[in-house]
């Protein structure tokens, strides 16, 4: 399910909170052909008792579904949740073009020092959606760029015409 919808956005992270070593669950993962992104020592503010569990978030970040992926419901979840970011992108998309960029595609540095190429559509709120190579508009939170970046957005949401 991760490797067909991945274009899509959807991310599989798979928490393994049992304590295994790394290479048992190597094993797991060269068995079974997991693709996915694997975490150990995770912990959360949902507990689980049954294993395996899945959660869905939406395209909100919302909690859409807790339970077994095993459940009916499970993937028609995920369908769902594909579809409203799919719906979201195309209603951010259709926008933009009628705007153009607000700040044309440069690097960007987040405020760990890790950096991104990307177009900075517009600022919502606290958010810029950035356009990325793939044309993917992305949804990120300002206050975690670096000083520099968000006084540079900042700057270009006050003044739009000056870019």
């Amino acid at each position: 399910m991760d490797k067909r919808n991945r274009k899509k956005g959807l991310r599989i992270i798979a928490p393994e909170r049992q304590n295994s070593s790394e290479e048992d669950i190597k094993k797991v993962t060269d068995e079974y052909k997991v693709e996915y992104t694997i975490s150990r020592g995770t912990s959360g503010p949902v507990s689980t008792r049954g294993i395996p569990h899945a959660f869905v978030f939406d395209a909100t970040g919302q909690l859409v579904f807790s339970g077994h992926p095993g459940n009916d419901d499970f993937e028609r979840t995920v369908k769902k949740a594909l579809r409203e970011v799919k719906d979201v992108d195309e209603k951010k998309s259709s926008l933009i073009e009628t705007t153009g960029p607000l700040i044309n595609q440069r690097t960007w540095t987040n405020s760990e020092g890790k950096s991104i190429v990307a177009t900075a559509m517009d600022v919502e709120g606290e958010n810029v959606n950035f356009k990325m190579k793939n044309g993917r508009i992305v949804s990120y939170p300002i206050a975690q760029l670096s000083e520099d970046d968000q006084a540079l957005l900042k700057e270009a949401a006050e003044n739009p015409a000056d870019e």
